[in-house]
């Protein structure tokens, strides 16, 4: 099977499976929530900026992305359909592969058109001065869009690393959505830890390259916004690259 049939096959389970689109919709609706939320709540001069209106997407949408990009995974070794997978396309690699191209650019063109949408709901929901500088005309909201695509592409690819090393859908939606959610800034919030490890959380540093605010203090970065982003990739990276040493290793 050529790469491009591998691509194909991968893009029509997504779009056909029922679990991974109805995580997508949550995200959405998460996303444009939040939006509102930030909207209706926001006050005073200094208006309303693109990173707080898209706060939700790069918050919880990427996360249940992520997810979205595990159930690619997970859900064909829970229904045994991972074994015809194999059987069609004996390189395990290029299937892995494939699924990680299909989810992260879905996952792109799903967060651009989240931002998108954030920021109109923040716009309409909030008073009219202070929503007056989320305007879809300004290079603001697209350089945030872009930013957030990037942070959704890369994660989509974390994603299924995460399911294959995993297997088992409750825990790669429990790795997914804690690590980002709960461990990363629990950890960043220590007294004595957070301030030597902050820097190097993978989460952190993506969340500093898209300059969205979430619950992490203000580290002392050994590197850029770009910087965090190679960091994030290079862990990515690590992560994809287990993952196809194990599938590749074990029985499917």
């Amino acid at each position: 099977m050529t790469a491009m049939t591998a691509l194909n096959a991968e893009r029509i389970k997504l779009v056909t499976i029922r679990s991974p689109l109805w995580s997508a919709l949550a995200a959405a609706a998460l996303s444009l929530g939040v939006a509102a939320l930030q909207g209706a709540t926001a006050y005073g001069a200094a208006g309303l900026a693109p990173q707080q209106a898209a706060m939700g997407v790069a918050v919880f949408g990427v996360p249940l992305l992520m997810v979205v990009a595990a159930m690619t995974v997970t859900g064909e070794y829970r229904t045994g359909t991972i074994r015809y997978t194999f059987a069609a396309t004996p390189n395990r690699t290029l299937v892995l592969a494939a699924k990680a191209v299909v989810c992260a650019l879905f996952s792109a063109v799903f967060t651009v058109v989240l931002v998108i949408a954030a920021v109109a709901v923040a716009r309409l929901s909030a008073d009219p001065m202070i929503g007056a500088d989320l305007s879809l005309a300004g290079p603001e909201v697209w350089r945030l869009a872009l930013a957030l695509a990037v942070f959704a592409a890369v994660a989509a690819v974390l994603g299924v690393a995460v399911g294959a090393l995993v297997r088992h859908a409750a825990g790669a939606v429990a790795i997914l959505l804690l690590w980002p959610l709960v461990v990363e800034p629990i950890l960043g919030n220590l007294p004595t830890v957070g301030p030597r490890i902050g820097p190097f959380l993978p989460f952190g540093n993506v969340f500093t390259f898209a300059d969205v605010q979430w619950l992490f203090p203000t580290y002392a970065m050994p590197w850029g916004p770009f910087g965090s982003l190679c960091y994030f990739v290079v862990v990515v990276a690590v992560a994809f690259a287990a993952a196809t040493v194990v599938v590749g290793s074990r029985d499917a």
